[in-house]
């Protein structure tokens, strides 16, 4: 039978179009390295070859930003060598201070000026076009020079915290450190005005900022609609983590965090719930905007706000002395930089005074609990107003003999020392320990071995407002002054308790150099060391982040080459083999296409015929 020419040229072109797709198959694979480029290829070995591509690109974002941090935290060291830099150059100029003529002192003043202007520079340093100090608010300085020299934190008390990245599915982790952190310490100090004409000293037991929780005042948290009550007492930041966690119940678990004195509430619960912090008086106590939140499981809740963070302007509102029964002076304080005011408090010394007491033991504050060999009992304090030695005297007097008690006038602290010949223990948490404040303990039990003393913990005497006990008023936080009597105190004599800042103490450092005020110079410099520290720890925390960040890279690298091998193992393609069936195919399609020609060629004599 004879095959027409029509059907010779059909089938090859059959077989040209077939070869055709194969060398467009194996370009494919060989372009792509993959044998599956299709769903039809393999729908199984698409569908996850397509998840594994997903998961590398995940991965190369995580890297970006890991990349990211690692360049802010060389950006960051640099910035800290800086910082540190000025404040050693501020420090060798405080130093001297006492050797410099007043050309030298005008000459300092310049030099600190110049540190101040450059810290300020260094606070404003960018990234990007991102203000590394600026937390949420990375568009705009967060720092502002006044033409005084003080310098203004611009950013607003909710935007604080630095931006969040992600470095993994469930790991997000703080990228940089704030200007907050960075430059304003958690702990307080002491500030005076250099104008002012008091020189003498003046005490706060500036660490000993304390949480108080008061009945009907700040003692609930609304659950659910229903109000959940908190023991009152007086609390560190870890001991009221541990008494809400108490009152939520174990569902739940909080923590404090000191760096920013906020509270973290994680909800263990396995359902959403409410935090109705409109309905709880205990909301602003514990850092939290008056918005109902609801919170999923698993996750957690941080205060809005910084919750350690009252300050607290004193000013002399009528001049005299710090001692003696008549002729002191009289202050006033402002927890909220001065738009309103206590009334007048006579000042204290904190018991140092020996000319007359300014120690006042009450029905509020008359009552310890001391545990020993006869049991527990509970001592009180005959209500008078004492000198810290007239006031030690008393204490031993209704503690016995088996118990000795020294008032220090120099540290104005109590001692208590057991010489009951066991062990006793003083129940400073006991609720009826009502004068741990007054004297000066904390509310942390001690256990005291015989022959052993238990010491205050810090300065003995009545709080800022006036009170014998921590209150929420006054946080804990107390302020007394000299007994030297040729130190007077003027009307208008201003001194604040407050978080250190380094810019506020070079200002009043530069001030005191302008003014040769050697008292606040020395005040002053002490500080300078606290401000250094905290520029350690700033560094420290941003190199742990760089180490982080670098070990996390390293995780993903690790994590991205895995995933590679099994991509390649499921779809990749052997090219050597690919290339040598491409050559094959190749030839095969040219005879294919030599031989239609030569069909074709025929075709049209056979026409011309």
């Amino acid at each position: 039978m004879r095959i027409s020419d029509s059907t010779r040229y059909t089938t090859l072109l059959k077989y040209v179009t077939k070869v055709n797709e194969q060398l467009t198959d194996l370009q494919t694979k060989l372009g792509t390295g993959n044998n599956i480029n299709a769903p039809s290829d393999d729908p199984v070995a698409f569908a996850a070859n397509v998840r594994y591509n997903a998961e590398l690109s995940t991965l190369d974002q995580y890297n970006s930003n890991l990349q990211g941090l690692s360049t802010l935290v060389s950006i960051y060291d640099t910035c800290f060598t800086g910082i540190n830099g000025q404040l050693n150059t501020v420090e060798d100029l405080a130093y001297d201070f006492a050797s410099m003529d007043t050309s030298l002192q005008e000459a300092a003043t310049d030099q600190i000026e110049a540190a101040i202007e450059q810290l300020v520079t260094i606070a404003n340093t960018t990234n990007g076009g991102t203000y590394i100090f600026g937390g949420q608010q990375a568009d705009s300085a967060p720092f502002r020079l006044n033409s005084d020299y003080s310098v203004t934190y611009t950013v607003d008390a909710t935007a604080e915290d630095v931006t969040e990245i992600y470095v993994d599915k469930s790991q997000g982790t703080e990228y940089g450190i704030s200007g907050r952190s960075a430059f304003y310490s958690t702990s307080k100090i002491v500030y005076g005005d250099v104008d002012n004409t008091y020189t003498g000293d003046v005490y706060s037991n500036t660490d000993n900022f304390v949480y108080v929780i008061e009945t009907g005042t700040n003692d609930t948290i609304n659950v659910d609609g229903t109000d959940l009550t908190l023991s009152s007492g007086v609390y560190t930041g870890a001991g009221l983590a541990k008494e809400i966690q108490d009152t939520l119940g174990s569902d739940y678990t909080v923590a404090f965090d000191s760096s920013t004195r906020k509270f973290v509430i994680t909800n263990n619960t396995g359902s959403d719930v409410d935090f109705n912090w409109s309905a709880s008086n205990a909301a602003d106590t514990l850092g939290f905007d008056n918005v109902d939140t609801i919170l999923a499981s698993g996750n957690n809740l941080e205060s809005d706000l910084d919750t350690g963070r009252k300050s607290f302007l004193v000013e002399i509102t009528n001049g005299g002395t710090t001692t003696g029964a008549t002729g002191r002076a009289t202050y006033r304080y402002s927890t909220d930089g001065g738009t309103t005011w206590s009334s007048d408090i006579t000042v204290s010394t904190g018991g140092a005074d020996t000319t007359a007491g300014d120690i006042t033991i009450d029905g509020s504050n008359n009552t310890f609990v001391v545990t020993d060999g006869t049991g527990q009992h509970t001592v009180e304090l005959d209500q008078d107003t004492y000198t810290g030695s007239e006031l030690a005297v008393e204490i031993q007097d209704e503690l016995g003999t088996d118990y000795s008690v020294s008032y220090d006038a120099e540290t104005r602290k109590f001692s208590i020392t057991n010489n009951t010949g066991g062990v006793a223990t003083f129940n400073w948490s006991n609720a009826d320990s009502t004068a741990a404040g007054v004297l000066g303990y904390g509310n942390t039990d001690s256990v005291v071995r015989n022959g052993t003393s238990d010491t205050g913990d810090y300065d003995a005497g009545m709080f800022i407002d006036g009170s014998g006990v921590a209150t929420t008023e006054n946080n804990g936080i107390k302020l007394s002054f000299s007994t030297n009597t040729t130190d007077t105190l003027t009307a208008g004599d201003t001194f604040q308790v407050e978080d250190l800042s380094v810019f506020k103490l070079l200002t009043n450092l530069k001030n005191a150099f302008e003014t040769g005020n050697t008292t606040w110079v020395s005040k002053n410099v002490q500080y300078l060391e606290d401000a250094q520290d905290l520029v350690t720890k700033s560094a420290a925390v941003v190199a742990f982040q760089g180490t982080q960040a670098t070990a996390l890279a390293d995780n993903n690298a690790t994590r991205t080459a895995n995933i590679e091998i099994l991509q390649t193992d499921l779809v990749g393609a052997d090219t050597t083999e690919i290339s040598v069936q491409l050559n094959v195919l190749l030839n095969t399609y040219q005879a294919l296409l030599s031989t239609m020609s030569k069909v074709l060629s025929i075709n049209i004599l056979d026409y011309l015929n």
